[in-house]
């Protein structure tokens, strides 16, 4: 890999491109991204991102959530980080930077990289309109609750337009933050560089004694929504402690129980589809086993936003 500082580009052999382009997927997803693999089939599906598979091959994928895939690791650094083929292709390559003179030598393999420090996305300036049309129009989530939750830093849009979750440890830092894009046409969701999956995004009730469990922020936001319109109370989601996975995986569970030990009850609100039945069913044994009292929450859709949409859909048509 060479830099051409001339034109401010880089420069790659055809050795190395096949050299990226033969890096198993599986293999560099665990090492950089923290992701497992389970066998199913015919490949291998992400423990943590249940609709992720990798074929036989090790090389293709296909992210069925997000409706995009590839032939190779390179394409999946380009598309779930949003970045141009040169720089993914320069993550997969490693290259070691020589100030002195801008060579750049590509290492055998990628590095086991050392835990990073949260880089949370830079703020929009000014007010995050985008994001909170986006909340309040498109998935229907409560005014109020988007207010407060912009207001004590929980939410707040990106210089893209991407709406940030940001999730705080039990210190009152921020150690976790999940982007998701604001345009419905597009599919866009990917964790912060340096995001600790094991923290989660969640937010504290009056009740300390049971959490509500989700899949996604979105989710966790829709459901504090239905308890306000279900009650006729603007503070009512006030009560209740919720946590959000940030996909299938039980980590973030199992770190929020070790960091506040006064829960007694568990709740799961998984998604309702194939993925999330499976995961309730396995988690209740589980946490039912450690001592906890377990129950179900299943949406009527496929999930809670799809329920809230639907009720406050229907709610505005009656009174037209």
């Amino acid at each position: 890999m060479y830099y051409y500082k001339k034109k401010d580009m880089y420069i790659f052999s055809d050795e190395e491109k096949q050299q990226a382009h033969n890096i198993s997927v599986i293999d560099y997803l665990q090492r950089v991204y923290g992701f497992s693999f389970k066998k199913s089939g015919q490949g291998y599906r992400c423990v943590e991102h249940n609709s992720l598979v990798v074929n036989a091959d090790e090389k293709s994928w296909y992210w069925n959530s997000h409706g995009f895939g590839g032939g190779d690791v390179v394409e999946f650094i380009r598309k779930y980080e949003n970045v141009s083929f040169e720089e993914a292709l320069k993550k997969v390559l490693a290259p070691i930077v020589s100030s002195d003179n801008y060579n750049y030598k590509s290492a055998s393999k990628s590095p086991v990289p050392a835990k990073r420090e949260l880089l949370l996305p830079p703020k929009k300036q000014g007010k995050y309109n985008r994001v909170f049309a986006y909340l309040t129009k498109t998935r229907c989530i409560d005014k109020d609750i988007v207010t407060v939750l912009l207001h004590k830093k929980f939410i707040y849009e990106d210089t893209h337009g991407n709406c940030v979750f940001v999730g705080y440890n039990k210190n009152g830092l921020p150690a976790y933050a999940s982007m998701r894009t604001t345009m419905t046409e597009h599919k866009f969701r990917r964790d912060a560089v340096g995001s600790n999956k094991s923290n989660g995004f969640y937010l504290k009730g009056y009740d300390r004694k049971k959490v509500y469990v989700f899949e996604a922020p979105i989710d966790l936001l829709s459901h504090a929504s239905i308890c306000n319109m279900s009650k006729k109370d603007c503070r009512d989601w006030l009560n209740c402690t919720r946590l959000s996975l940030g996909g299938v995986s039980d980590n973030a569970l199992d770190h929020f129980l070790i960091d506040y030990p006064e829960v007694e009850e568990i709740c799961f609100c998984l998604d309702n589809d194939s993925a999330g039945k499976e995961a309730t069913e396995k988690y209740m044994l589980k946490y039912a086993d450690k001592g906890y009292k377990v129950s179900s929450q299943p949406s009527a859709f496929k999930d809670y936003n799809e329920d809230l949409v639907y009720m406050v859909k229907n709610c505005k048509s009656r009174c037209i």
